[in-house]
């Protein structure tokens, strides 16, 4: 295991513990030059621990089905048939409570860096969160229909950099007070507000992975990544507290989605100007706070959605305080509610400690999922643009269509299984993921201002 040396009276910084949130190979022993058996060799082996690079590989593979699979069943944990709805909301709960692992194994691991070690492994995170935002934005511009998560991580990197110094119980003491307490302020405004939106609030607050689920993940992945994970006790006992906090948190949104919520109704205005007659026409709520209307006859009420010269009004709800406790408490996918982060979290705590136990014996038969781990950045930004080039909206493969629009089922495993190779070519061949590099390029310190310094 080689070690890089810290200037001055700071003490030295293992090269083991350098796992990058964005999924970059750490430095290893062997050359850069090693060869096809060498890498195959070496992968996966101390100091990279291979469990957390499989459960990081389930999460892209994960995601991906959400993508692409849009006839789902609604789940039943007794009904096998039915655990195709894992796919909703959960995998990427999983990929953020990994990358919260990866986020301590940069500051240091199980010793946390201090001084100026600490300093620039937290200029090298702001930078690879500049990076990733920006890849991000370049997938949203291809314009497919995926709620590209990588935005978030970008900004969520930069959100979590005063955290890199902080011990396993503040993590966890912070992790449990964003959990339970986020989600109702988040409810709580929403409903003093009138569902606020807007390009900020929805990408941190209202929109697809709101800031107070993913940060609250993170910090309970950088607790773990402070333990040692590659305690077979420890990966047990993830296995049985997750499967715990699962119990708990689905149980609670069972009964919380259940009850009654208080009578609601919504109310128009700003609704385009007196001068404008609605007299038959159809209006359709969308998401947004906005309402498109058009002529009635022009079609049905689901058609005003896409009319492009449909009058725009806004509408807000009344008596919204009644919904907050459903809000904030909910279990469902995407939800953001303080159930959804036990339960789902506690689902990823079992994945985690499934995959770290199965990790080692089980090593041939993983690899491959482990190097889609090792570059999920990579492997995230390909099956996008996969999507966008094969689907939509370039359209080159039309047959996998199906005749109402939505994606053939085949396209998930093809595009698991295409990722699988080629990842598995990749990192026994070439190493590091080429997006990868780039992060890891651009969060290298530049040696003239470090020596300024």
């Amino acid at each position: 295991m080689s070690s890089r040396a810290v200037p001055g009276p700071l003490r030295t910084v293992p090269r083991a513990h350098e796992d990058p949130p964005a999924g970059d190979a750490p430095r290893e022993s062997r050359p850069a030059s090693a060869g096809f058996r060498a890498r195959l060799a070496a992968f996966g082996r101390p100091p990279r621990v291979m469990g957390v690079d499989v459960a990081r590989g389930l999460a892209v593979l994960g995601m991906i089905g959400a993508h692409v699979v849009s006839s789902r069943p609604e789940l039943s944990w007794g009904d096998p048939s039915t655990w195709l709805a894992l796919v909703d909301g959960r995998p990427s709960i999983l990929f953020a409570l990994v990358a919260g692992v990866s986020l301590a194994f940069v500051s240091g691991g199980r010793s946390r860096l201090t001084g100026q070690a600490l300093e620039d492994a937290r200029l090298r995170l702001a930078r690879r969160g500049i990076v990733v935002l920006l890849i991000g934005l370049a997938l949203e511009m291809l314009d497919t229909w995926v709620d590209v998560i990588l935005p978030v991580y970008g900004v969520l990197f930069l959100l979590m950099i005063p955290f890199l110094g902080w011990s396993r119980r503040r993590l966890l003491v912070g992790a449990a007070a964003v959990g339970l307490l986020g989600p109702t302020l988040v409810a709580v405004v929403e409903a003093l507000t009138f569902q606020p939106y807007g390009a900020g609030v929805g990408l941190l607050v209202t929109g697809m992975y709101p800031a107070t689920t993913w940060v609250a993940l993170m910090l309970a992945g950088m607790a773990l990544g402070r333990c040692d994970l590659t305690s077979p006790r420890l990966a047990a006992g993830l296995v049985a507290g997750g499967v715990a906090l699962a119990g708990l948190g689905y149980g609670l949104g069972a009964v919380v989605d259940a009850a009654p919520v208080g009578a609601q109704s919504q109310q128009a205005e700003a609704v385009p100007g007196d001068e404008v007659d609605l007299t038959g026409t159809v209006c359709v709520p969308q998401d947004g706070g906005a309402v498109y209307c058009q002529p009635d006859g022009g079609g049905e009420a689901g058609d005003g959605a896409q009319a492009p010269t449909g009058y725009l009004a806004t509408f807000r709800e009344t008596g919204g305080f009644s919904s907050v406790p459903a809000a904030a408490w909910s279990a469902q996918p995407h939800s953001g509610g303080t159930a959804e982060i036990v339960g789902s979290g506690g689902f990823a705590l079992a994945v985690l400690g499934v995959c770290l136990l199965l990790a080692r014996p089980l090593r041939w038969l993983l690899l491959p999922v482990a190097t889609v781990g090792s570059m999920p950045l990579t492997a995230y930004s390909v099956h996008v643009v996969s999507l966008a080039v094969l689907l939509w909206p370039f359209g080159l493969v039309p047959a996998a269509l199906t005749d109402d629009g939505g994606v053939h089922p085949a396209v998930w495993p093809v595009s698991a299984v295409v990722l699988l190779v080629a990842c598995t070519a990749w990192a026994l061949t070439l190493g590091r993921g080429p997006l990868e590099r780039l992060t890891a390029r651009a969060a290298r310190p530049d040696p003239s201002v470090r020596a300024g310094a």
